[in-house]
């Protein structure tokens, strides 16, 4: 298929994106790119965000290119620190960002109807017909769910599905503190680690209060107001 008008119609709207891309940032001299070629990237905050094709953190913050150092995967989710010469595709990434590029900040990004979060609370089957990567995968946050079955159980199951999400970020940044090269960081103050979750239907952000384990939304001029969220049992 050599000609736009013969490619299907979700392929010709990325070529028409790229086009608007292009005119946007490389159209004109001294654009944002130039700079990134020029200097290289220089993130000072690296974001570990799912999958989800509805949260993208660069479009919900706003960023420019360069601005985020961005890990997707299943459920944002961070797994320990193992030395096993594996092939640990999040923990490399993590690596490369802390050690390699000076990050300064880490985000877990979280969100509500998380399709992980849901499938591990629902046990539903394997996709693609036997048993795959999924649930290995979702494994991870299996503490997230044993807290809402023994915390939370007389909640309504979209209720579970948000409770999960938080106490797996929660699970998530002890992991986090489990690479030596973080919690080095951590304890001289020169890395700072958070935990997000974006609520898809209101199209807010609330932040993990670490020391009271509450998540609270985040307001205009980095100021917090504690949601209508249950006290996390951690």
């Amino acid at each position: 298929m050599d000609k736009l008008d013969d490619m299907p119609e979700d392929i010709t709207n990325l070529i028409q994106g790229y086009r608007k891309f292009r005119k946007q940032y490389f159209s004109e001299p001294n654009s944002t790119f130039e700079d990134l070629v020029r200097l290289g990237q220089r993130p000072k905050i690296l974001m570990i965000a799912c999958s989800d094709s509805r949260v993208d953190p660069a479009i919900v913050m706003n960023c420019e290119p360069g601005e985020l150092f961005v890990i997707r995967n299943v459920a944002n989710l961070v797994p320990p620190f193992e030395d096993d010469l594996s092939y640990h595709g999040t923990s490399a990434a993590l690596q490369f960002g802390i050690c390699g590029l000076g990050i300064r900040h880490v985000i877990l990004f979280g969100h509500t109807q998380c399709g992980g979060i849901q499938a591990l609370l629902e046990q539903t089957p394997e996709t693609c017909g036997h048993k795959g990567f999924i649930a290995k995968w979702m494994e991870l946050a299996k503490p997230a769910h044993e807290a809402v079955l023994q915390y939370h159980a007389d909640v309504s199951l979209e209720k579970k599905n948000t409770l999960c999400g938080q106490y797996s970020l929660i699970n998530s940044l002890r992991n986090l503190k489990t690479f030596p090269w973080i919690a080095e960081r951590v304890a001289d103050g020169s890395l700072s680690l958070h935990a997000w979750n974006f609520d898809l239907n209101k199209g807010m952000i609330e932040v993990l209060d670490q020391e009271q384990n509450y998540f609270k939304e985040l307001k205009e001029g980095n100021d917090t107001e504690e949601a209508e969220n249950l006290q996390l049992r951690v």
